[in-house]
């Protein structure tokens, strides 16, 4: 059995990482409280990202993700959104030596810098705006999905 982790950068059941993985894939989320405290999580936050994992009606499993992930996959695949995190970068490259890791990509809403600060949403809306909702998709006439390019004014 192949596994998707649902991590808290891609919550949502719609994300082309169900898709990639293909219907037999047993999505987890993984509540993290220690890095939670490393990041300085508000309760505030910590209960929005529990009610979201919540509300995909999927196994929530409390722990570092690298032992869950390793203990749950037992070196099947592991499929992921990808994502400009460190953290769960890290997670994935390590468990990417013992087994297969896909990561699957999705359309940017914005484009952000790789070094930008993550720490607070308004620090980081200061450098997603300037790129945020400029493009959008829309399907050719073969029913491809195409990115097209729109100008703010």
């Amino acid at each position: 059995m192949s596994y998707i982790w649902v991590h808290e950068d891609a919550m949502r059941l719609d994300h082309p990482v169900f898709q990639a993985a293909g219907g037999s894939a047993q999505p987890v989320f993984i509540w993290d409280t220690q890095e939670h405290d490393k990041r300085g999580y508000s309760f505030k936050r910590r209960v929005f990202i529990y009610e979201s994992a919540q509300a995909l009606n999927i196994p929530i499993y409390a722990g570092e993700p690298h032992e869950v992930l390793s203990a749950l996959s037992d070196g099947s695949v592991l499929y992921a959104a990808d994502t400009p995190d460190p953290y769960i970068q890290q997670i994935l490259a390590e468990l990417g030596r013992y087994q297969d890791v896909v990561k699957i990509g999705t359309e940017d809403l914005s484009h952000i810098p790789a070094n930008a600060d993550m720490g607070r949403f308004f620090r980081f809306w200061n450098k997603a705006k300037k790129s945020a909702l400029t493009a959008s998709w829309e399907k050719d006439e073969a029913g491809h999905i195409i990115r097209t390019e729109r100008h703010r004014s």
